[in-house]
């Protein structure tokens, strides 16, 4: 999101999730209770819904999309979020079911799900047992399944930055 927009929407729109966005506290605005205070207020709920993009809780991203109707660039943010729960769900059943991937396409959006289904999909991976290992100009990704969870490690320069799991 543009940081200008989002800037002039803090004059008047709720300014302490605003502020928040903006000093990169993405925990703090993207939870539930932010989610049932701005039921009503769409733009709101598209900053709270990218902060959850920014801190891989995307579970909490199905409260939010209903409420994304008007306008246009909202409807949008909509899509984004749909299609990063999507491309969760699907991740999860290609790992723990085999569900094939060449029968699904979604638009490609900035989320590090979307890079990893995308490489699956095109074949673009290296498997190492049952660790799929993507190599991107920016690291290193290694998906994998653990018990009842799917996890996708970050690496860079050969060392751990980052472990993200979903259910």
């Amino acid at each position: 999101m543009n940081k200008f927009i989002i800037f002039l929407l803090a004059a008047v729109l709720n300014a302490s999730v605003v502020s928040d966005f903006l000093n990169k506290n993405y925990q703090k605005v993207c939870t539930f209770s932010q989610i049932r205070q701005n039921a009503n207020n769409p733009k709101i709920l598209s900053i709270i819904g990218k902060a959850c993009l920014e801190t891989d809780r995307i579970y909490l991203l199905p409260y939010i999309i209903p409420k994304l109707k008007k306008p246009s660039f909202i409807r949008k943010n909509a899509l984004v979020f749909l299609t990063a729960v999507m491309e969760k769900r699907v991740l999860y059943s290609y790992l723990f079911d085999g569900v094939d991937l060449q029968s699904f396409c979604f638009p490609k959006i900035d989320y590090v799900l979307s890079d990893v289904f995308w490489a699956l999909k095109n074949k673009k991976y290296q498997k190492n047992g049952d660790i799929y290992v993507i190599k991107t100009k920016d690291g290193v990704f290694k998906l994998y399944k653990k018990e009842d969870k799917m996890f996708l490690d970050e690496y860079k320069n050969g060392k751990l930055i980052k472990r993200r799991w979903y259910r």
